[in-house]
């Protein structure tokens, strides 16, 4: 959009199309109307797709592009009185564009499914600018002087020559110690991103209104007669959610583990499947055939008995397994900063997170389900309610919930006590002073690889408490809506697997209808009868064998990863050399720390924390870091 006044250049949106190429091979066009210019890739994965002929423009000259599917295209065709024959050849984006026209801004709460989207106002010679609930699509921004551009991924932007692209060293500083709340800048100097569930008007000087359209918190109350409506209810939303999505162009696939969300989301597409007579593929991560090292207390390290115990559940499905020690962590690490221009954050889980999508594509199937927000929205424990039952004066039930964790955890009386009510309610000051007073360092260092004196020249600690985030990840009150926050980067991952790939990642436990009936139930049906994740495991009664329903373990991933780590600690010795000759790598990663890591091998103690947080996270997060810090380099030149 340019704001100086001079035409938009072709040759500048055919720079932009070329660069998003990746996420959009199958169609490209460019559309010009003086001073504003849009451009849209196109992948086609649902049968729609075939139709979409973006960007689009209306009757009266307002012009749409968008990345979108439209989980309830049929209830916004009702509310536009379009005829569902009509309508077969429509488009998603062309929907979008017809309930503009009649809404406006009052249609973006109204959508389910991702959406990133673009509109051109002929009349009020405005931009709109719109990204969906949960964030799985996304937007980014720049402005200057002359115009103002926006793209789903930075390369879109970093195509046109006077967009530089400059580190945001506040922003590298918050990744290397996990604080991820800020959502509206990125890893890139000048360019921001638009915030989930936001919209934001843009106006012929190029000033930005951005307005937030949904929240948690807003979410109305939902009750009902019984425990047992509650959990019949939560039945109806997961089919309803988990049928939207399994709209494609070819036969769908399932990432899935033996807990409880992914596997929900097994049971419920295989079953809406077999009523087409379709079977549902399922992937699932396991450590090497015949590991048995030590792991955490209160793991399992193979998902296969439980996974076992599903598929002769539900007989609607078919297994196979990714073995973690089949698949390098770092062999495409280089590849996947070039799709997801950010850094890897769990790179001992990138082999085998990557052989998922690999091995679903070869198999022609171009949508993967999964179950990741699980732990927010029908998977949520429920416990941190209830220091918020103490502080409203329901005495008799927060002691209810206390006895009830210290009867179903190992937790003696007082750790009990103390995970519920004492440690929610201490001050990050009074916890600091305690740390200071004990010689102890900051609650970051254990597990961050961040050179120290980056991290104090960069104010970690204060950016952190500015941004509401809590380095001790303590059972709070209200950390639903602020996990759901932290969901925002999922939509650039999916984009670098589609790009990748081919594949779509999914989610149905992010569907915003189930969102919403997960938040506005009373808190306590998490935890009936004193059982934690209570509401899913009794909505899945008889759909899930008792052996998952019951399991209180935790699946870890990539058990065997200091087996693989181990075998490689020379490359890794090498790695580290690598790195070190890039002096933004010596600015901000401790490159000291990583190179006594790996002098020091361990023998043994892999399960234990300290071993863990130094090799499986500072080690590996800071090669990882300084790959991409290298990568941005070598783009920039």
């Amino acid at each position: 959009m340019r704001l100086d006044g001079e035409a938009v250049a072709r040759r500048d949106l055919d720079r932009m199309a070329n660069a998003l190429a990746p996420y959009g091979p199958d169609r490209t066009d460019v559309v010009i109307a003086e001073s504003i210019g849009f451009a849209n890739v196109l992948m086609r994965i649902t049968p729609e797709d075939l139709f979409d002929r973006q960007p689009l423009r209306s009757a009266a000259g307002d012009l749409l592009t968008a990345d979108l599917r439209l989980d309830n295209r049929d209830e916004v065709l009702d509310r536009l009185e379009v005829d569902r024959t009509d309508s077969l050849t429509w488009s998603d984006s062309r929907i979008l564009l017809a309930a503009w026209e009649q809404f406006g801004n009052a249609i973006w709460p109204m959508l389910r499914g991702p959406f990133a989207a673009a509109i051109w106002d002929a009349r009020h010679r405005t931009l709109t600018l719109a990204r969906d609930h949960i964030g799985f699509n996304v937007v980014m921004w720049h402005r200057n002087e002359r115009f103002f551009a926006f793209a789903t991924m930075p390369k879109g932007l970093f195509a046109l020559p006077d967009v530089p692209r400059e580190l945001n060293e506040q922003k590298l500083a918050d990744f290397l110690v996990l604080n991820d709340k800020e959502q509206t800048t990125t890893f890139y100097r000048n360019i921001h991103r638009l915030p989930p569930a936001h919209f934001a008007t843009i106006d012929r000087g190029g000033s930005v209104t951005t307005t937030r359209y949904w929240s948690t918190a807003d979410i109305k109350p939902v009750r009902l007669p019984s425990d047992e409506a509650y959990a019949e209810n939560l039945r109806v939303h997961l089919d309803r959610a988990v049928r939207r999505q399994l709209r494609s162009a070819g036969p769908v696939a399932c990432s899935m583990s033996g807990g409880l969300d992914s596997s929900v989301v097994a049971a419920v597409a295989a079953r809406a499947l077999s009523d087409r007579g379709q079977r549902l593929a399922a992937f699932t991560q396991v450590p090497r055939k015949g590991f048995d090292g030590t792991i955490p207390g209160g793991c399992y390290a193979d998902e296969t008995p439980y996974v076992e115990a599903i598929r002769a559940e539900i007989g609607n499905i078919d297994i196979t397994y990714v073995y973690n020690n089949e698949h390098d962590d770092f062999d495409e690490i280089d590849r996947v900063s070039l799709a997801f221009e950010y850094p890897v954050r769990n790179p001992t889980n990138l082999g085998w997170m990557l052989a998922i999508p690999r091995l679903a594509r070869a198999q022609n199937r171009r949508v993967l389900l999964l179950g990741l927000v699980g732990n927010f929205t029908t998977g949520w424990n429920g416990w941190s309610q209830s220091c918020h039952h103490l502080l409203r004066g329901r005495l008799r039930l927060a002691y209810r919930q206390y006895r009830a964790l210290y009867r179903n955890s190992k937790l003696s009386h007082w750790m009990a006590f103390r995970k519920l009510f004492v440690d929610p309610l201490r001050s990050d000051l009074e916890l600091d002073l305690r740390d200071w007073y004990r010689g102890g360092t900051a609650p970051w260092q254990g597990h961050s690889p961040i050179r120290p004196e980056f991290a104090a020249e960069m104010q970690v600690d204060a950016r952190a408490r500015e941004a509401g985030h809590d380095f001790r990840y303590r059972s709070r009150y209200g950390e639903r809506h602020n996990g759901m926050r932290m969901v925002d980067y999922l939509g650039d991952w999916f984009a670098a697997i589609k790009a990748m790939y081919g594949v779509e990642m999914r989610d149905p436990l992010a569907d915003i209808d189930l969102v919403e009936y997960c938040f506005g139930i009373p808190d306590e049906q998490y935890l009936v009868e004193g059982i934690d994740r209570s509401l899913i495991r009794r909505a899945m009664w008889g759909l899930l064998p008792p052996s998952v329903l019951t399991n209180r373990q935790f699946g870890l991933q990539s058990a065997d990863w200091y087996e693989k780590a181990t075998a490689q600690r020379a490359q890794i010795k090498q790695q580290i050399a690598d790195i070190a000759s890039s002096s933004l790598v010596r600015r901000s990663i401790d490159i000291d720390r990583l190179q006594n890591a790996v002098d020091t091998w361990p023998t043994s103690g892999w399960h234990t924390r300290p071993v863990m947080s130094e090799y499986q996270l500072a080690l590996t997060r800071g090669l990882a870091v300084g790959r991409f810090l290298r990568w941005m380099d070598a783009q920039n030149r």
